[in-house]
């Protein structure tokens, strides 16, 4: 006769075989993505196939304005103020507690160019991970761009062969394309939102961005002479290559970023699967020497300048209509492992 065991060790014996059965065909994990932007922290929390990187589940997406670089842009001696740093340690700890309420186990938080110009974004950093908890780092802006470009990729799937992701966000601009031979081309220029919005206010209404923060309403005059200005910079920045695939009719142009997502669609009047050149440029006649409260926006003071920096590059580029995507550098965190 056999002998007979405990039930309470067999049904611990058993749950203990279970356990040890999930937790090694456990391969979903519930992360938090952090981009600590220019103008905005955003936060992306979701569950990730940890083998692949692709991202099984959304389960919510958050945003926070903080004025990185309206700070950085008035400061006397190249440095964040402490006021602007406390403020983007607390949205992140505000924006973290969301995540944890949502069982979020992983964290990973990126920065790019603007940290880098700061003398002390760098130190920033380090603070952002002693105070928060948050493992976070400042990535090159190739990084950036690559992180946007392979995000677009696993959006898209396999829909679309010939890409360009166009990034434009607080304080930088990137341009992303497959070349040839399996590689990446960048354009990476500082002429972003916040930047074009002050060369309006210092270089065609000749005002001191220290004393003026919005350039509205800007009066049609200052719209031609700041569209002729935008024009001129992209036909001298954006690398022969580029210009020559935008020159194709099947390329297709994603947009990414706040202000193809946000900003542009609000002007025009709500979010579609794409926006056509004439339809920036009639928003732009349309929203022409307006102040600020037309807008109703806590971004009202770029919303009519990045109409102007759109359609500037599509007419010198000859991009005809722009495909928004919701989708940042958090969303690149999650499919590149060295992050996590």
């Amino acid at each position: 006769m056999r002998p007979r065991l405990n039930a309470a060790l067999v049904a611990g014996l058993c749950l203990c075989l279970i356990s040890t059965a999930l937790a090694q065909d456990a391969t979903v994990v519930r992360r938090a993505a952090f981009d600590i932007g220019a103008a905005a922290i955003k936060c992306i929390i979701a569950d990730v196939d940890i083998s692949t990187g692709l991202i099984v589940k959304t389960v919510d997406t958050l945003s926070a304005k903080v004025d990185f670089a309206e700070d950085l842009a008035r400061s006397y001696d190249g440095n964040l103020s402490k006021d602007v740093m406390a403020e983007g340690i607390k949205t992140l700890e505000k924006l973290k507690a969301v995540a944890v309420e949502k069982n979020a186990l992983e964290y990973s938080a990126v920065g790019g160019r603007l940290f880098q110009e700061a003398q002390n974004g760098r130190a920033y950093f380090v603070r952002i991970r002693e105070e928060t908890g948050i493992p976070s780092r400042v990535v090159s802006e190739q990084q950036a761009a690559m992180l946007g470009y392979h995000a677009v990729r696993q959006e898209l799937g396999d829909q679309t062969r010939n890409l360009l992701v166009w990034d434009i966000g607080g304080n930088s601009m990137r341009m992303t394309v497959r070349k040839p031979d399996g590689g990446l081309l960048f354009y990476i220029d500082p002429m972003a939102s916040v930047a074009f919005k002050n060369v309006v206010i210092e270089t065609i209404q000749e005002k001191n961005i220290n004393t003026t923060v919005s350039p509205n309403p800007v009066n049609a005059d200052e719209v031609a002479h700041a569209l002729a200005y935008i024009k001129a910079h992209a036909d001298m920045t954006v690398p022969k290559y580029i210009a020559h695939r935008l020159s194709r009719p099947d390329l297709t142009v994603v947009g990414i970023g706040g202000v193809h997502y946000y900003s542009v669609p609000e002007v025009l009047g709500g979010h579609k699967a794409g926006y056509t050149r004439d339809e920036v440029a009639e928003a732009l006649k349309k929203w022409t020497n307006r102040p600020d409260k037309d807008f109703d926006s806590e971004y009202a003071e770029s919303r009519l300048t990045n109409l102007i920096l759109v359609l500037g590059y599509m007419d010198a580029l000859g991009i005809k209509e722009v495909r928004p995507l919701n989708i940042n550098q958090a969303d690149g965190l999650f499919a590149t492992r060295e992050f996590w």
